[in-house]
């Protein structure tokens, strides 16, 4: 796997061995940023990789621009290799946590973490994941207004009870990707 586009273009991104981490498929990844750019400016934009195995989407982001980006994985060994990712290309401006994902959006809470950008891609197993995630970074204001979720599946989401656009669906053989903005009026 290896960063598309912007600062770090070409670097051959280093991954997790065996079946504890599921990389996004470079076709995937390459259309969703590409949607991206049509909808996202990545410059002073802070992004969060909740399930971030190797780090990619981070990184990705990282290279196009983002100002900021949290990455977080609760399996020791996509922790590492996150690290060493980011200490292989000298980027300062990622900070790689390893935490169960409830215990890191209370830290995002308590530190008063706001993001522009969730690149949401659990276990494809546990849909339910999605839910709770979104359910929490909504209630808790963690995501600025006009923030992007970017969401991978292995079937297919509903999000209507949630208060957010669609901005784009796109299905693949076994996959579904979701792209959502959050428009709140203003007041």
């Amino acid at each position: 796997m290896r960063v598309i586009r912007g600062k770090y273009k070409g670097y051959q991104i280093k991954t997790l061995e065996g079946m504890n981490t599921r990389p996004m498929t470079a076709r995937v990844k390459e259309d969703m940023f590409n949607i991206l750019d049509n909808y996202f400016i990545y410059e002073n934009k802070t992004g969060l990789d909740i399930f971030a195995g190797s780090g990619q989407l981070g990184i990705e982001g990282l290279s196009r621009g983002l100002q900021q980006c949290y990455f977080n994985d609760f399996h020791q060994g996509a922790y590492q290799i996150i690290t060493t990712n980011l200490q292989n290309l000298k980027i300062t401006n990622g900070k790689v946590l390893n935490y169960d994902y409830n215990v890191l959006l209370n830290w995002i809470i308590q530190n008063h973490i706001t993001i522009d950008i969730l690149f949401l891609d659990p276990p494809f197993k546990q849909i339910e994941y999605y839910y709770d995630i979104i359910t929490i970074i909504l209630k808790n204001n963690i995501i600025n207004n006009y923030g992007i979720i970017v969401c991978e599946s292995n079937q297919e989401l509903s999000f209507v009870q949630f208060d957010l656009v669609m901005l784009r669906y796109k299905k693949y053989k076994k996959k579904y990707l979701y792209i959502l903005r959050l428009e709140k009026g203003e007041n």
